[in-house]
């Protein structure tokens, strides 16, 4: 097989994490395939020409998303457009529902091949949408165990990989070194606070998980709460904020000892 055309689409910081990883898997056994799609700075440094940023793609609540449905209507044609022009081979959908499910009908559709990578957690909010999932992509590669009997019932031809959180949680540096970074003290528990990677979760939750971290504090006057900071939300989102942050969430979970 020569060099493919494949279009990737995650909408939001997770999908950008895990969507960087398989990019970099796909370069590595086809050097010069051509990525393209919806994400995130991730993506993009890992070699995916972006038809869309996580600024316009990550919109969460009823207001916010009939407020941009002109936006993603215009987007999906054009994303349709791009998978006939670019004579597009293998279509990757990471988790995001709303977006991708439409994509891979619409893939599958005109003759292209959807891997559905993190299936929607659908057996949680609908666990009727376990058939049209079945449907609509060629393969399933989920990310939880008990996943993979639940959508072959439903008809998927589906395979369990495993969690990319475990693949990532490999410290960049030592808990001494993480609490030294953060003025820590490493002998001390640590409790991961995550608010959210979208502006909206981070204006809802910010305040009751820090008030939630305080009582935690008043309990055990040991605890050390630390508030993870994604890269997608504005620093504006955290003013005034008095606990110590990171954007470094992955190493702040692997040296916590308990998250919110």
């Amino acid at each position: 097989m020569g060099a493919p055309t494949i279009l990737l689409s995650a909408g939001e910081p997770s999908g950008d994490l895990h969507g960087a990883a398989v990019a970099r898997e796909l370069r590595r056994r086809w050097p010069g395939a051509r990525l393209y799609g919806l994400g995130g700075p991730l993506m993009a440094a890992e070699g995916v020409e972006l038809l869309a940023g996580l600024d316009r793609l990550a919109v969460m609540g009823f207001v916010e998303v009939v407020k941009h449905l002109p936006y993603f209507y215009g987007l999906f044609r054009r994303v349709r457009r791009e998978l006939a022009v670019r004579g597009t081979d293998l279509v990757i959908p990471i988790d995001y529902p709303g977006f991708n499910l439409r994509l891979a009908r619409s893939a599958r559709e005109s003759g292209i091949p959807v891997l559905y990578y993190i299936a929607p957690q659908v057996w949680a909010w609908h666990r009727s949408r376990t058939r049209e999932l079945a449907r609509c992509a060629d393969r399933l590669a989920v990310v939880l165990p008990f996943e993979e009997p639940l959508f072959r019932e439903a008809g998927a031809r589906v395979t369990f990989v495993g969690h990319p959180l475990l693949d990532l949680c490999e410290a960049t540096s030592t808990r001494a070194e993480f609490c030294a970074r953060l003025g820590l003290d490493a002998e001390r528990p640590i409790l991961a606070v995550f608010p959210g990677s979208r502006a909206q979760e981070v204006a809802r939750h910010l305040e009751l998980f820090t008030a939630a971290a305080r009582e935690v504090c008043r309990s055990d006057p040991r605890v050390q709460p630390v508030v993870a900071c994604s890269a997608s939300v504005p620093e504006e989102a955290f003013a005034g904020l008095a606990l110590p942050r990171t954007p470094a969430s992955r190493e702040l979970l692997l040296h916590a000892d308990a998250a919110l």
